[in-house]
């Protein structure tokens, strides 16, 4: 048989067999590690399973641009070779595909590599969640933006090494998130 408490232990009423005091709102049936995760996410610390994810924002933030590079290198050669040998008489696919595998090569150079992956590598997550973009009252983080645009030019999987990371540091990560300049 199951030793339940009769009281309370935050504030001493009696619990008649009830496992969440009516008083406070204890719940005895939490573990330790339930409860100060609970005051931590309470007390506007963050996500208190940060620690667990850190380790891949950091190593895929680190390498995004090197995943960028990659996909800007495979819609280059891809509309090099429709242009050359597929389709010569409507290169309008192919003209695309050079364009913008030119323009996400770039971005991961100039843009992705010193403001996000730097950042991700040294762990810098005050950065990147204060690199924004202001809107009247709305914050939106660069990097969302960044990765939304290469999400665009990338043709659906370019952004991803930059979204997954920011999504992540913004819902998950160590500090909550203010959407407003309130």
């Amino acid at each position: 048989m199951a030793k339940t408490s009769k009281f309370c232990p935050e504030c001493g009423a009696d619990l008649s067999g009830n496992k969440i005091c009516e008083k406070c709102g204890y719940d005895t049936s939490q573990t330790v590690k339930q409860k100060e995760m609970t005051q931590k996410a309470l007390s506007g610390e963050g996500n208190p399973n940060w620690e667990n994810i850190e380790s891949f924002v950091t190593i895929l933030g680190k390498w995004a641009w090197v995943i960028v590079i990659i996909n800007g290198l495979v819609y280059l050669f891809w509309g090099i070779w429709d242009l050359i040998w597929i389709i010569p008489a409507i290169p309008y696919g192919a003209i695309w595909n050079i364009i913008s595998g030119i323009a996400v090569i770039i971005l991961a150079i100039i843009i992705v590599k010193p403001r996000f992956s730097n950042k991700c590598a040294a762990r810098d997550w005050d950065y990147l969640l204060n690199d924004v973009l202001t809107l009247g009252n709305l914050r939106i983080p660069w990097m969302l933006i960044l990765g939304i645009i290469i999400e665009i030019l990338g043709k659906g999987w370019g952004g991803l090494p930059i979204l997954i990371p920011a999504l992540l540091l913004i819902f998950m990560g160590p500090k909550p998130y203010d959407w407003t300049t309130d």
